[in-house]
C-alpha cells in the first residue's frame, strides 16, 4: 500500500526527496540503536537507504518504526512469505524500506567500512537510553529462560567480532554502569547484561519500550515456597 500522505497522482518524487525536513535528532538516536541491531543500511547510486524486516509477530513493532520514518518510506511495510525448501514450512516477515536519501548518509559514516562495524567511542559517543531501548526491542531478550529465570538479559550481537563485542560491553560499562560481559552463542559473541542491573534497564527503557514488545524482558526469579 502507498503512503497516501505522499502520493498523489502530480507526485514528483525528485522534488518530494529535496524539501524532505532533515531527520530528527530523536529519529537518529532510534537509527542509531537499530544499527546496533538488524538494520540493513544499503548504498545506492549517491546515496542511502534502510531496510528493516522482523517476523509476523513483530508486526506492531514494524509499523511503530512505520509511523516514525514513513516521511522517507513510500511504500507501507509489505508481507513476504518464504518457503523451507526442505519443511515446506512457511514463514512470514513484514519489510520496511525507505526511499534513498543523503540524510542516512550519517549512519554510514559511523557504521560502514565498507561493511557494518562499530567503531571504537559509538556507544561512548551516540547511543542514548532511548537508542538503547530501541536495540534492545530488535536484537535483545531474555539471558536466561529456564522455569525460574533471572533477571539477565542478552544483546544479539552475533554479526560482529569478538573485539567489537568486547569493546561494546566496555564502554556500556562505563556509560550506564553496567555489569556485561561477552559470551558466546553457537561460537558467536553476545554481550550479557547482569540481572543486578534489571532495574536500572526497566527505568530506563521503560518511556520508549511497546507493550507489544515487553515480553522481552526478564520476570523476576521466582522465589521459593516456605514450608
Amino acid at each position: 500500500m502507498k503512503n497516501k500522505n505522499i502520493l498523489n497522482s502530480g507526485f514528483n518524487y525528485s522534488e518530494y526527496r529535496k524539501n524532505l525536513i532533515p531527520l530528527t535528532p530523536v529519529q537518529k538516536e532510534i537509527l542509531i540503536g537499530l544499527m546496533l541491531g538488524d538494520l540493513n543500511l544499503q548504498k545506492t547510486s549517491k546515496n542511502y537507504r534502510i531496510r528493516f524486516e522482523q517476523g509476523l509477530k513483530h508486526k506492531d513493532y514494524i509499523y511503530h518504526l512505520y509511523s516514525i520514518f514513513k516521511e522517507y518510506i513510500i511504500n507501507e511495510p509489505y508481507k513476504i512469505v518464504r518457503k523451507n525448501k526442505i519443511t515446506n514450512n512457511l514463514t512470514t516477515t513484514f519489510r520496511l524500506q525507505s526511499i534513498s536519501h543523503w540524510e542516512f548518509k550519517f549512519l554510514a559514516e559511523l557504521f560502514l567500512n565498507p561493511k557494518k562495524i562499530v567503531p571504537k567511542n559509538l556507544i561512548r559517543d551516540h547511543l542514548t537510553p532511548r537508542g538503547f531501548t530501541y536495540w534492545f526491542m530488535d536484537d535483545g531478550g531474555k539471558l536466561d529462560y529456564s522455569k525460574n529465570q533471572g533477571k539477565g538479559i542478552v544483546l544479539n550481537t552475533q554479526s560482529f567480532t569478538e573485539e567489537e563485542v568486547l569493546q561494546m560491553t566496555i564502554e556500556l560499562n562505563n556509560k550506564f554502569n553496567f555489569k556485561t560481559w561477552v559470551g558466546k552463542n553457537k561460537s558467536k559473541y553476545v554481550i550479557k547484561i547482569s540481572g543486578s542491573n534489571f532495574d536500572q534497564i526497566l527505568k530506563m527503557m521503560d518511556p520508549y519500550i511497546l507493550s507489544s514488545m515487553r515480553y522481552k524482558l526478564p520476570t523476576p526469579r521466582k522465589s521459593e515456597k516456605k514450608n
